[in-house]
Protein backbone atom coordinates (compact mmCIF):
# COMPACT_ATOMS: atom_id res chain seq x y z
CA UNK A 1 0.00 0.00 0.00
CA UNK A 2 1.25 3.49 -0.84
CA UNK A 3 2.32 5.67 2.04
CA UNK A 4 1.28 9.32 2.15
CA UNK A 5 4.40 10.63 0.43
CA UNK A 6 4.06 8.23 -2.50
CA UNK A 7 0.39 9.14 -2.93
CA UNK A 8 1.23 12.82 -3.09
CA UNK A 9 4.05 12.27 -5.58
CA UNK A 10 1.91 10.08 -7.85
CA UNK A 11 -0.98 12.52 -7.74
CA UNK A 12 1.25 15.52 -8.53
CA UNK A 13 2.95 13.65 -11.38
CA UNK A 14 -0.37 12.66 -12.98
CA UNK A 15 -1.78 16.14 -12.51
CA UNK A 16 1.28 17.73 -14.12
CA UNK A 17 0.99 15.36 -17.07
CA UNK A 18 -2.64 16.35 -17.56
CA UNK A 19 -1.76 20.06 -17.53
CA UNK A 20 1.15 19.51 -19.90
CA UNK A 21 -0.80 17.70 -22.57
CA UNK A 22 -3.90 19.83 -22.15
CA UNK A 23 -1.95 23.02 -22.84
CA UNK A 24 0.61 21.41 -25.20
CA UNK A 25 3.24 24.14 -24.85
CA UNK A 26 5.81 22.30 -26.99
CA UNK A 27 3.97 20.61 -29.90
CA UNK A 28 6.16 17.94 -31.49
CA UNK A 29 3.94 17.00 -34.39
CA UNK A 30 0.91 18.06 -36.40
CA UNK A 31 -2.67 18.36 -35.26
CA UNK A 32 -3.27 15.96 -32.32
CA UNK A 33 -6.16 13.55 -32.17
CA UNK A 34 -8.69 14.79 -29.61
CA UNK A 35 -11.76 12.99 -28.30
CA UNK A 36 -14.50 13.43 -25.76
CA UNK A 37 -15.45 10.02 -24.39
CA UNK A 38 -18.81 9.24 -22.83
CA UNK A 39 -19.66 5.84 -21.43
CA UNK A 40 -21.72 3.76 -19.05
CA UNK A 41 -20.87 0.49 -17.34
CA UNK A 42 -22.36 -2.32 -15.32
CA UNK A 43 -20.01 -2.96 -12.38
CA UNK A 44 -19.19 -5.98 -10.24
CA UNK A 45 -17.81 -5.22 -6.77
CA UNK A 46 -15.48 -7.46 -4.77
CA UNK A 47 -15.61 -6.78 -1.04
CA UNK A 48 -13.76 -8.00 2.03
CA UNK A 49 -14.44 -7.12 5.66
CA UNK A 50 -12.81 -7.22 9.06
CA UNK A 51 -13.98 -10.75 9.95
CA UNK A 52 -13.84 -9.98 13.67
CA UNK A 53 -16.83 -7.69 13.21
CA UNK A 54 -18.66 -8.78 10.05
CA UNK A 55 -19.11 -11.73 7.67
CA UNK A 56 -20.65 -12.76 4.35
CA UNK A 57 -20.11 -9.71 2.11
CA UNK A 58 -22.21 -9.80 -1.06
CA UNK A 59 -22.09 -7.20 -3.82
CA UNK A 60 -25.25 -5.27 -4.66
CA UNK A 61 -26.31 -3.60 -7.91
CA UNK A 62 -23.57 -1.31 -9.21
CA UNK A 63 -23.00 0.91 -12.24
CA UNK A 64 -20.87 3.81 -13.45
CA UNK A 65 -21.18 6.70 -15.91
CA UNK A 66 -18.23 8.79 -17.06
CA UNK A 67 -17.09 11.65 -19.27
CA UNK A 68 -13.43 12.06 -20.28
CA UNK A 69 -11.29 14.25 -22.50
CA UNK A 70 -8.58 12.40 -24.43
CA UNK A 71 -5.76 13.50 -26.72
CA UNK A 72 -2.80 11.93 -28.52
CA UNK A 73 0.75 12.32 -27.22
CA UNK A 74 2.98 11.09 -30.08
CA UNK A 75 3.53 11.26 -33.84
CA UNK A 76 2.35 7.69 -34.42
CA UNK A 77 -1.02 8.30 -32.72
CA UNK A 78 -0.60 5.26 -30.50
CA UNK A 79 -0.27 6.95 -27.10
CA UNK A 80 -3.03 8.99 -25.46
CA UNK A 81 -3.75 10.65 -22.14
CA UNK A 82 -7.21 11.26 -20.73
CA UNK A 83 -8.78 12.91 -17.70
CA UNK A 84 -12.37 13.43 -16.65
CA UNK A 85 -15.04 12.54 -14.12
CA UNK A 86 -16.89 9.34 -13.24
CA UNK A 87 -19.88 8.71 -11.01
CA UNK A 88 -19.70 5.28 -9.37
CA UNK A 89 -22.69 3.77 -7.56
CA UNK A 90 -22.10 0.49 -5.73
CA UNK A 91 -23.22 -1.44 -2.69
CA UNK A 92 -22.63 -4.38 -0.39
CA UNK A 93 -24.65 -6.56 2.02
CA UNK A 94 -23.08 -8.20 5.06
CA UNK A 95 -23.87 -9.56 8.52
CA UNK A 96 -22.68 -7.78 11.66
CA UNK A 97 -23.62 -6.60 15.17
CA UNK A 98 -26.17 -4.00 16.21
CA UNK A 99 -25.86 -2.42 19.65
CA UNK A 100 -28.94 -0.81 21.19
CA UNK A 101 -28.62 2.23 23.42
CA UNK A 102 -29.43 0.19 26.54
CA UNK A 103 -27.23 -2.86 25.89
CA UNK A 104 -23.58 -3.69 26.41
CA UNK A 105 -21.34 -3.93 23.33
CA UNK A 106 -20.76 -7.66 23.55
CA UNK A 107 -18.67 -9.10 20.68
CA UNK A 108 -19.91 -12.69 20.80
CA UNK A 109 -19.64 -13.37 17.00
CA UNK A 110 -23.39 -13.76 16.64
CA UNK A 111 -23.58 -11.44 13.57
CA UNK A 112 -27.37 -11.63 13.61
CA UNK A 113 -28.10 -8.30 11.88
CA UNK A 114 -28.16 -7.73 8.12
CA UNK A 115 -26.49 -4.57 6.80
CA UNK A 116 -27.33 -3.24 3.33
CA UNK A 117 -25.18 -0.36 2.10
CA UNK A 118 -25.24 1.78 -1.04
CA UNK A 119 -22.29 4.08 -1.78
CA UNK A 120 -22.11 7.10 -4.09
CA UNK A 121 -18.70 8.38 -5.12
CA UNK A 122 -17.04 10.72 -7.59
CA UNK A 123 -13.92 9.46 -9.34
CA UNK A 124 -11.41 11.58 -11.27
CA UNK A 125 -9.70 9.20 -13.74
CA UNK A 126 -6.27 10.18 -15.06
CA UNK A 127 -5.23 7.53 -17.57
CA UNK A 128 -2.58 6.76 -20.17
CA UNK A 129 -3.72 4.65 -23.13
CA UNK A 130 -1.59 2.76 -25.63
CA UNK A 131 -3.09 1.37 -28.85
CA UNK A 132 -1.60 -1.59 -30.71
CA UNK A 133 -2.13 0.17 -34.06
CA UNK A 134 -2.18 3.78 -35.17
CA UNK A 135 -5.65 5.31 -34.86
CA UNK A 136 -5.16 7.20 -38.13
CA UNK A 137 -4.85 4.18 -40.43
CA UNK A 138 -6.81 1.40 -38.68
CA UNK A 139 -10.56 0.89 -38.58
CA UNK A 140 -10.47 -1.03 -35.29
CA UNK A 141 -7.76 -0.77 -32.66
CA UNK A 142 -7.23 -2.83 -29.49
CA UNK A 143 -5.65 -0.96 -26.59
CA UNK A 144 -4.50 -1.09 -22.99
CA UNK A 145 -4.71 1.73 -20.45
CA UNK A 146 -3.40 2.31 -16.95
CA UNK A 147 -4.56 4.96 -14.55
CA UNK A 148 -4.50 6.66 -11.19
CA UNK A 149 -7.99 7.62 -10.01
CA UNK A 150 -8.64 9.90 -7.04
CA UNK A 151 -11.97 8.95 -5.47
CA UNK A 152 -14.26 11.09 -3.32
CA UNK A 153 -17.12 9.74 -1.21
CA UNK A 154 -20.33 11.70 -1.75
CA UNK A 155 -23.03 10.02 0.35
CA UNK A 156 -23.84 6.54 1.60
CA UNK A 157 -27.10 4.92 2.64
CA UNK A 158 -27.35 2.16 5.21
CA UNK A 159 -30.25 -0.09 6.18
CA UNK A 160 -30.06 -2.60 9.04
CA UNK A 161 -32.59 -5.39 9.55
CA UNK A 162 -33.12 -8.54 11.57
CA UNK A 163 -35.41 -11.43 10.62
CA UNK A 164 -36.88 -9.28 7.84
CA UNK A 165 -37.73 -6.36 10.14
CA UNK A 166 -36.17 -2.96 9.54
CA UNK A 167 -34.13 -1.77 12.55
CA UNK A 168 -32.28 1.27 11.22
CA UNK A 169 -32.15 3.27 8.01
CA UNK A 170 -30.05 6.40 7.57
CA UNK A 171 -27.37 8.26 5.64
CA UNK A 172 -23.89 7.54 6.99
CA UNK A 173 -20.54 9.28 6.69
CA UNK A 174 -17.97 6.94 5.15
CA UNK A 175 -14.29 7.65 5.81
CA UNK A 176 -11.05 6.17 4.50
CA UNK A 177 -8.75 4.45 6.96
CA UNK A 178 -5.79 6.03 5.10
CA UNK A 179 -7.13 9.41 3.94
CA UNK A 180 -5.53 11.72 1.39
CA UNK A 181 -6.10 15.44 2.06
CA UNK A 182 -9.56 14.64 3.47
CA UNK A 183 -11.17 11.70 5.27
CA UNK A 184 -13.41 11.27 2.20
CA UNK A 185 -10.59 11.12 -0.36
CA UNK A 186 -8.31 8.26 -1.44
CA UNK A 187 -7.65 6.60 -4.78
CA UNK A 188 -7.85 3.63 -7.14
CA UNK A 189 -5.28 2.12 -9.47
CA UNK A 190 -6.87 0.96 -12.72
CA UNK A 191 -6.10 -1.30 -15.66
CA UNK A 192 -8.18 -1.60 -18.84
CA UNK A 193 -8.20 -3.75 -21.97
CA UNK A 194 -10.41 -2.58 -24.81
CA UNK A 195 -11.14 -2.16 -28.49
CA UNK A 196 -12.27 0.97 -30.31
CA UNK A 197 -13.31 2.10 -33.75
CA UNK A 198 -11.48 5.07 -35.25
CA UNK A 199 -12.48 8.12 -37.22
CA UNK A 200 -12.88 8.01 -40.98
CA UNK A 201 -13.71 10.69 -43.53
CA UNK A 202 -17.38 9.79 -43.24
CA UNK A 203 -17.62 9.01 -39.51
CA UNK A 204 -16.55 11.38 -36.77
CA UNK A 205 -18.26 9.50 -33.92
CA UNK A 206 -16.55 6.29 -32.79
CA UNK A 207 -17.46 3.54 -30.32
CA UNK A 208 -15.45 1.62 -27.76
CA UNK A 209 -15.79 -1.27 -25.31
CA UNK A 210 -13.34 -2.08 -22.53
CA UNK A 211 -12.94 -4.26 -19.48
CA UNK A 212 -11.74 -2.14 -16.55
CA UNK A 213 -10.45 -3.20 -13.14
CA UNK A 214 -10.08 -0.76 -10.23
CA UNK A 215 -8.16 -1.58 -7.07
CA UNK A 216 -8.81 0.56 -3.99
CA UNK A 217 -5.73 1.49 -1.99
CA UNK A 218 -7.45 2.08 1.36
CA UNK A 219 -10.18 0.37 3.41
CA UNK A 220 -13.09 2.54 4.52
CA UNK A 221 -15.41 2.59 7.53
CA UNK A 222 -18.11 4.51 9.41
CA UNK A 223 -18.55 5.38 13.08
CA UNK A 224 -21.91 5.09 14.84
CA UNK A 225 -23.05 4.21 18.36
CA UNK A 226 -24.73 1.02 17.14
CA UNK A 227 -22.01 -0.55 14.93
CA UNK A 228 -18.51 -1.95 15.59
CA UNK A 229 -15.79 0.69 15.64
CA UNK A 230 -13.40 -1.25 13.35
CA UNK A 231 -15.73 -2.44 10.63
CA UNK A 232 -13.25 -1.87 7.81
CA UNK A 233 -14.34 -2.58 4.22
CA UNK A 234 -12.02 -3.21 1.26
CA UNK A 235 -13.28 -3.19 -2.30
CA UNK A 236 -12.20 -3.51 -5.91
CA UNK A 237 -14.41 -3.20 -8.99
CA UNK A 238 -14.65 -4.82 -12.41
CA UNK A 239 -16.67 -2.99 -15.06
CA UNK A 240 -17.58 -3.37 -18.72
CA UNK A 241 -17.33 0.15 -20.14
CA UNK A 242 -19.32 0.83 -23.30
CA UNK A 243 -19.52 4.23 -24.96
CA UNK A 244 -18.89 6.67 -27.78
CA UNK A 245 -16.11 9.14 -28.59
CA UNK A 246 -16.59 12.31 -30.62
Amino acid sequence: MFNYRNKILVFLFCFSEVILFATNPFPAYGKPEKYTRFGIAPVIGFYSLNTKHAISPKARMSFAVFLKRERSMDKSYKAFISYGAEYLFHGVNFKSYYFSQDTLQLYDESFSYSYAMFIHELNIPIQAKFTFKSTTNSRLTPYISIGYIPRIFLSSNLTISKDGNNVKSETINLKFKNPFLSSKINSFASLSFGIQSNRTRNESVTVFMELNYKYGFSPYYFNTNYSPSSLFINSSHLSLNIGIAF
